[in-house]
């Protein structure tokens, strides 16, 4: 949780309820909103001094808090621009000698929607997404058919974790909940695809949580954006070298490894994300592609493109890079499925592939929803484990 980012967020969207109705400006509405921002951010912040995880109830207040504010943006600022321009609409009217809608009618309904049916939806919602999104871990298990997928890796599964955000709202005794899952499923290799933690504080147990791992060929990981961001990224480069003499957990990064089972290679890659040093993800999308295409040439230069393929990558906008350099599996994540989803369709989501199996020529996808999350607000997006078990196409 990003304190003044959610403080900025948090007025504007006072500001946009103020402009749909006059009664957010009266002292009572002023001081209720003002007590229930103070509740979530002083819980949060004693949390974040003390170190400790935040109780259920603050994650639900917090969840709550967040999408009430959220929804009041993206669903409250066009409902105030349609209200301006139909007042415009309406004094155009007038100017005419057209006959004027009541006003005093349509401002009881414009209150009562603005003061009493907005608040009473977006708490009940945001409150059922926020126990949702808290408390739901599945493992997923899917079963992937791919063309010309060795004979001797046929059976071969694959467990993945992806965007644990271990900090404000996930522990690390999280990640050893699902990497036991892994280890109860039996997986021949574990994937983790990026954004462990958010947290420094929680370095050591996050590895000590993925050292758990029980898989015959251990564990690979990848970098996502948030290990880059906030000066997180040396000492998780260390925390992995460290792991990486033990042989068990190995960090890929623009490179590749060989793996061998049941006598046959399986070349594992993993790319980079494609992110500046400085921890600024908000690149242009022309700049972000070069980055990507800059991975692909290192990762891959290498890489015997006989052997079965797989491929690492946060990012799922690099599947058509893998694509073309006939990569059988890409497993990703960085989309979180959107975390929310109504009659199966994300409500918002700007990535082209964003949850779920693709494929294209005979190159396959994988996007997990997040074994984790940096908001606690999920509902038809349940956090995920994944099993995938990867069987040769007659």
């Amino acid at each position: 949780m990003l304190f003044y980012e959610s403080v900025v967020l948090a007025l504007i969207a006072y500001c946009v309820l103020r402009g749909l109705s006059q009664r957010y400006s009266r002292p009572r509405a002023l001081i209720g909103i003002g007590c229930a921002a103070i509740v979530v951010y002083a819980n949060w912040a004693l949390a974040r001094f003390a170190h400790a995880p935040l109780q259920p109830v603050v994650v639900v207040l917090a969840g709550t808090w967040f999408f009430c504010v959220l929804l009041a943006i993206v669903v409250g600022l066009p409902w105030l621009l349609v209200r301006r321009l139909i007042r415009i609409v309406q004094r155009i009217l007038i100017l005419l000698r057209r006959t004027p809608v009541p006003e005093a009618s349509l401002q009881d309904r414009r209150d009562f929607l603005a003061t009493v049916a907005f608040p009473a939806v977006s708490l009940s919602l945001g409150a059922a997404c926020s126990i949702y999104g808290g408390n739901k871990l599945i493992l997923a298990q899917r079963t992937l058919y791919i063309r010309n997928w060795p004979r001797a890796l046929d059976g071969f599964r694959i467990g993945q974790i992806t965007d644990t955000h271990v900090g404000d709202f996930i522990s690390s005794e999280w990640v050893a909940h699902a990497i036991d899952l892994l280890n109860d499923a039996r997986v021949h290799l574990q994937v983790m695809t990026g954004d462990l933690l958010d947290d420094l504080y929680y370095l050591e147990p996050s590895f000590r949580a993925l050292e758990q791992c029980q898989a015959p060929l251990g564990m690979l990981c990848v970098l996502g954006n948030h290990e880059k961001m906030h000066h997180r990224l040396q000492p998780i480069l260390a925390a992995y070298r460290a792991r990486q003499v033990a042989g068990k957990i190995r960090l890929l990064v623009d490179e590749s490894t060989v793996l061998e089972h049941n006598g046959s290679p399986l070349c594992v890659v993993g790319v980079d994300y494609p992110m500046h040093i400085n921890g600024s993800h908000l690149i242009p999308k022309q700049k972000q592609r070069q980055m990507m295409q800059l991975s692909a040439a290192r990762a891959f230069s290498a890489v015997n493109q006989t052997q079965a393929l797989l491929c690492l990558s946060h990012h799922p906008d690099f599947f058509p890079l893998a694509q073309e350099r006939r990569v059988h599996l890409t497993l990703s994540g960085h989309t979180h499925g959107g975390q929310i989803a109504l009659l199966g369709r994300p409500l918002y989501t700007p990535y082209e592939f964003n949850l779920g199996h693709y494929e294209r020529s005979g190159s396959h996808l994988y996007v997990s929803g997040g074994t984790g999350h940096w908001l606690p607000l999920r509902y038809g997006v349940p956090m995920e484990v994944t099993v995938i078990t990867l069987r040769s196409q007659t």
